[in-house]
């Protein structure tokens, strides 16, 4: 029932498996399909799924965040997919894997774009396209973070020289999730995150699922106002 996955299967956009056959993977919708980013004439089709014709009920401002574009495959080997599978020109992922969250990335930003151009809306010339896979010429694309990090004080200290090491290779709008994504943070450890992610380019407050909700006025007026006053 879903336009976009009907569009591309009969266009047979996805990755094959080494047989010829699309290939199913298992990621958080559940059975999932993969597109082919190694092609040219699957990244042009994508980024012009964005317009507001495409994307009912997209808001004027639109941002974007492509999750698990590595790609992640969590019945696949090594959670990603299978090395013999089949791109563009019969090419195997084994040859691009590293390659393949960046084009992505970088269809996606190009989708905001085409938005803008093809919109009343106003022209979106700086797309916010945040990714979790990247790769050498992200840093012309947008903003990255750091990936699933735990809430303790270990991961909190190693996200300063993750993002300073980030920045002198070039991608300078990079941040980690305040916090920690895995786990339950504390009171301190929360107000100490909170302000020290200030300071990170790309800042926001990320958790699993399964974590306690940790809005700040959860944790009482003086974390509260010691985080605003951050």
């Amino acid at each position: 029932s879903y336009a976009i996955y009907k569009e591309a299967k009969a266009k047979g956009f996805f990755v094959k498996k080494s047989d010829g056959s699309d290939f199913d993977g298992w990621c958080w919708p559940g059975s999932s399909m993969y597109l082919d980013m190694l092609d040219p004439e699957v990244r042009q089709w994508w980024a012009t799924k964005f317009v507001p014709g495409s994307y009912q009920g997209s808001t004027e401002d639109l941002y974007i965040w492509n999750d698990m574009n590595e790609p992640s495959v969590f019945n696949g080997p090594e959670i990603t997919m299978h090395k013999d599978n089949l791109h563009h020109n019969n090419v195997e992922h084994r040859e691009i894997h590293n390659i393949y969250g960046y084009l992505y990335h970088m269809a996606t930003a190009d989708g905001l774009v085409y938005r803008g151009d093809k919109s009343d809306h106003k022209p979106s010339d700086r797309p916010f396209v945040l990714s979790r896979a990247f790769f050498a010429g992200s840093q012309r694309v947008g903003p990255i973070w750091t990936g699933d990090n735990t809430a303790d004080w270990d991961h909190l200290r190693v996200s300063i020289p993750m993002c300073l090491s980030l920045g002198i290779s070039g991608l300078t709008f990079s941040g980690a999730d305040v916090g920690g994504f895995f786990g339950n943070p504390d009171t301190e450890l929360l107000t100490r995150w909170y302000q020290l992610g200030i300071f990170y380019p790309f800042f926001r407050a990320h958790a699993h699922i399964d974590s306690k909700r940790r809005e700040p006025w959860l944790f009482g007026d003086e974390a509260m106002n010691d985080i605003r006053n951050a």
